[in-house]
């Protein structure tokens, strides 16, 4: 009898004898609950998130890869390059799913490159499948498999600069199918729930505006004005955009001009007013501050007719939006 379910359970889930005795024994050799059982036994999925910087094309991108380390298959290569910064604004910490939707998300996005997107999946795809060893690499961490794929995304981009950093999951063949098949309460509740504005596309920096005694009472700022904003997040894309933006230099922060595109007003705990401003560095980054209302800040009433600066962006795609 229990070899009938041992073959039973074999065929039914594709897994070796071993793993059919152990998965029995340890249902008491029930083979409905031996067959739920057998996913979660290995953890053989493993997924590396990674974001990618290329700094002397101002190229971004995502990459997703998972491999099943038993089978040693590739299961998934995704990959997307893009001129939008925006892009590298991607947690890590997502899971799997959640990451593949927002890297196919960028895609749809003024300044994605399908070509050299795909050229990416693809030569990824085909290092791993030409190199076995990667497979063994399930209990280290993701530095060699990082170097490794450095090298392959140097080469499609024919670029000797380029900053690569993966995430590491392991997960079990049942993790790996729960993920997709059951949306969470977050996700339902998002659809009951009224349409909310797309922002993804929208990268936003924490900075700082300079003040200046003789200068704009903040209370008087509008929309328009030229604002002298410093960058002050700590994430490593604000850091890298403070330097392609001027932002810095070996002294320090650098003030950047930047426009006003919208001021609120909240109250603060203490009393008075506190204005919310935010500028516009580029067409997918924006600033956020927070500056007293009595406060008085270095900045430039705009006249009326005279064109804005042409941005980095600008030279890509033609306008800001």
């Amino acid at each position: 009898m229990i070899p009938d379910k041992i073959a039973l359970l074999m065929e039914e889930t594709g897994c070796d004898q071993g793993e059919a005795e152990l998965a029995l024994e340890m249902c008491g050799y029930v083979v409905e609950e031996a067959v739920k059982a057998i996913p979660r036994m290995h953890k053989n999925i493993v997924v590396f998130k990674g974001r990618l910087v290329q700094p002397e094309q101002n190229l971004f991108g995502l990459l997703l890869v998972i491999l099943n380390v038993k089978s040693r298959a590739v299961l998934r290569t995704r990959a997307v390059l893009s001129y939008n910064p925006a892009v590298c604004s991607a947690s890590l910490d997502k899971d799997w799913f959640e990451f593949e939707k927002c890297l196919y998300g960028c895609r749809l996005w003024d300044g994605s490159l399908p070509t050299e997107s795909l050229e990416i999946e693809q030569a990824v795809a085909g290092h791993l499948r030409a190199n076995a060893g990667l497979f063994e690499e399930q209990s280290a961490g993701a530095e060699k498999v990082q170097a490794e794929l450095s090298g392959v995304l140097r080469r499609v981009l024919h670029s000797g600069r380029l900053e690569l950093k993966l995430k590491k999951d392991v997960l079990d063949l049942g993790q790996y199918h729960a993920v997709r098949a059951a949306p969470s309460g977050d996700r339902r509740r998002s659809r009951a729930s009224a349409p909310q504005p797309q922002t993804d596309e929208l990268l936003i920096l924490r900075i700082a505006l300079d003040s200046d005694e003789a200068g704009m009472p903040a209370a008087e700022l509008r929309a328009g004005d030229i604002v002298a904003a410093r960058i002050a997040d700590s994430r490593d894309i604000a850091k890298y955009l403070a330097k392609l933006f001027g932002g810095h230099s070996e002294q320090g922060s650098v003030p950047i001009p930047a426009p006003v595109e919208a001021i609120e007003s909240a109250p603060m705990p203490s009393g008075g007013q506190t204005l919310l401003v935010r500028v516009r560095f580029s067409a997918g980054v924006c600033g956020d501050a927070e500056v007293p209302a009595q406060s008085r800040l270095r900045a430039a009433r705009r006249a009326p007719g005279i064109p804005e600066k042409s941005s980095w962006w600008q030279r890509f795609f033609g306008s800001d939006k």
